[in-house]
């Protein structure tokens, strides 16, 4: 768990002081306590049909677009033709295939847990904090990643689960039982009640391997150049690489500045307000570029252009935030002004040295005084109609161009904490555009997966809540260890079971007729899930797994990948794809050195890719796969 400081204490010091030193960029300091630990996926790439539920509204199947951010409870589902990219923190990556069920089970700072109930994915795991938990449930099996690597689970129409740990260590665990997965080893787990094992070659590489693994390669080798300047915690800093450029400026050290955009512009206009619990109002950005400047860091106006102030590459952990913006407008209380008739919501970026109070988190609020700060961006004052706002419509072509409104909202205060505009359905919708989106089959949806973490009670749906936040002016805060309550009781997150068994009993076993040369020893599943170890300080690949005849105790070590860039549009597969065996190779330290980068600008939703899609590299796989996992289709 990252250290947290009273932001409260450091505010009223910096007010007492007349001082207002950074709290979120280049100067090291930790951000805000907001009291919360939840934390968020970026939906970095979306490509072909792809649906998306919120845990809050979880009936309401929607399209979606890049940089939404995921938590917990949400859920997506991808066609015969769907592919996403999920980015995590520190630096991690999920890969989802087509004809896939992902759901993001937990997301908080010590724990990552997923369940797929169907299709391909890959995780690429780039640091694991010490103790924390890498988790992903199926219908027959909870995988439990112990180091960093590359791993790729597969679930077929029968919910038969198939681990490949192309690098890295895992842990899995089934009926009651548990045994170890080493670099270059594969399992299939069969049945559910009395599930059988067996211990597989990887299968030759199919096309989903190739492009994960040529989009690890590719950021691990050269590294982004971005993130010499950015902290390795920041999400998303490599698309900067591609849309802009770097140079030093007196007074803020290494400043990034998009380029191509048109005069005028500014951030935080080119995009929509989101509702999205625990932290309230969120900028979701349509730039391909637009989730690090505007989730971490600041802006500032040098000779007439903006440049972001990124976080710097000392800090190793970063609390993600909605948006760095102040709002402003209305009478001192209101925070929306009221201008002809008619409500406006006004906002500007924050720079480095600006104070800053969130409106969300469950600190109390307090009384402050900002009249008397002066705010290096307040005339960059963006003003929109409430209506926009609070519908989520585009921002850029509603712009409110108006003189005499924009002074008068620009004059008003600065909002302290809560910014009182109420959500509406509107709100909560994923896409710019409200369309509606296939479900995944009732068949599928409705699986239990196995899990060694408890699972958080689910959301409250967003109508249940809607009274509070109407009341209170704020979003709500469903923390992971709440108790479940009779609204969530009865809708859990997802449908699971304990892998450990209650009798302490043990019904995972070899499959009939399996090579016993390859059987493993198994275990009765621990109490708690493995967590993750300290890092090797050796600065040499982490050694491998024990062999399964070590003892438990076994000491294991890890090192990092980092994965990085947008996978390309990928064929659907009739099935779960093949895995493969990957040789390995020294892994990326956490905090990449780089020393150049030649990769091509990655793709993003209705972009295009240089990388050499599957078809582009000789489409059909040549290997036969393994009876139990049929191949993709061919083109």
């Amino acid at each position: 768990m990252m250290r947290r400081t009273s932001f409260w204490r450091i505010a009223g010091a910096l007010l007492l002081t007349g001082a207002a030193s950074c709290l979120w960029a280049q100067d090291d300091q930790p951000p805000p306590d907001t009291g919360i630990d939840q934390t968020v996926a970026r939906v970095s790439y979306v490509e072909g049909t792809v649906s998306y539920a919120r845990g809050d509204d979880p009936d309401q199947w929607q399209g979606l677009d890049p940089n939404v951010p995921m938590t917990i409870g949400d859920r997506v589902y991808t066609d015969q033709a769907g592919t996403i990219e999920l980015e995590l923190m520190h630096g991690g990556r999920v890969e989802v295939g087509p004809q896939t069920d992902l759901t993001a089970v937990n997301m908080t700072d010590q724990i990552q847990q997923f369940a797929v109930n169907s299709g391909v994915s890959s995780f690429a795991v780039r640091r694991l904090p010490p103790g924390s938990v890498f988790e992903v449930d199926t219908p027959n099996a909870a995988v439990t990643f112990d180091q960093n690597g590359l791993y790729r689970v597969d679930v077929d129409q029968s919910g038969e689960t198939r681990l490949t740990v192309q690098r890295g260590n895992a842990t899995i665990a089934a009926g009651g039982g548990q045994l170890g997965v080493s670099s270059g080893e594969a399992i299939v787990i069969q049945g559910t009640d009395n599930p059988r094992y067996e211990v597989v070659a990887p299968a030759p590489p199919d096309r989903w391997d190739s492009f994960v693994e040529s989009r690890v390669r590719a950021v691990r080798a050269p590294s982004s150049p971005s993130y010499r300047y950015v902290s390795a915690s920041v999400v998303g800093a490599g698309d900067l690489d591609h849309y802009g450029t770097w140079q030093s400026v007196p007074g803020y050290g290494n400043v990034w500045a998009p380029s191509g955009v048109p005069v005028g512009w500014a951030p935080y206009r080119v995009g929509r307000w989101y509702w999205q619990d625990p932290w309230g109002w969120t900028w979701i950005s349509t730039e391909p570029w637009g989730w690090a400047p505007y989730h971490y860091g600041r802006w500032v106006v040098v000779s007439n252009r903006w440049f972001w102030v990124p976080v710097a590459p000392a800090v190793r952990t970063v609390a993600y935030a909605p948006a760095l913006v102040a709002f402003v407008g209305g009478p001192p209380a209101a925070g929306v002004a009221v201008v002809g008739g008619a409500g406006f919501v006004g906002w500007f970026p924050l720079a480095p040295r600006d104070p800053f109070y969130p409106w969300w988190g469950v600190r109390p609020a307090v009384n402050v005084n900002v009249t008397n700060i002066t705010y290096v961006n307040r005339t960059q004052v963006t003003v929109v109609q409430q209506t926009t706002f609070v519908t989520g419509a585009a921002v850029s072509g509603a712009v409110v161009r108006d003189t005499a409104t924009i002074r008068q909202v620009a004059a008003g205060p600065v909002v302290v904490g809560r910014v009182p505009v109420v959500p509406t359905t509107a709100s909560i919708r994923v896409a710019a555009r409200a369309s509606a989106a296939p479900a995944p089959p009732a068949a599928i949806a409705s699986r239990t997966v196995v899990t060694r973490s408890v699972p958080p009670p689910a959301p409250p749906t967003f109508q249940q809540k809607l009274a509070m936040i109407q009341e209170n002016k704020a979003p709500v805060v469903n923390r992971a260890s709440a108790p479940a309550t009779a609204a969530t009781a009865a809708r859990p997150i997802v449908a699971a079971k304990p892998a450990a068994s209650p009798s302490g009993t043990v019904q995972l076993a070899p499959r009939s007729g399996a090579a016993t040369q390859n059987a493993k020893r198994v275990e009765p599943v621990s109490s708690t899930p493995p967590r993750s170890v300290p890092p090797s300080n050796s600065g040499q690949p982490a050694a491998a797994r024990p062999p399964a005849n070590a003892p438990a105790s076994a000491e294991r070590s890890e090192r990092a990948p980092a994965p990085h860039a947008a996978p390309p549009r990928m064929p659907p597969p009739t099935r779960a794809a093949s895995p493969q065996e990957t040789k390995g190779h020294a892994e990326a330290a956490p905090a990449p050195e780089p020393k150049g980068h030649n990769e091509a600008a990655p793709p993003r939703h209705g972009g295009s890719s240089k990388q050499p899609t599957p078809h582009e590299k000789g489409g059909k796989s040549e290997h036969k796969a393994p009876e139990h996992r049929p191949t993709p289709k061919p083109d």
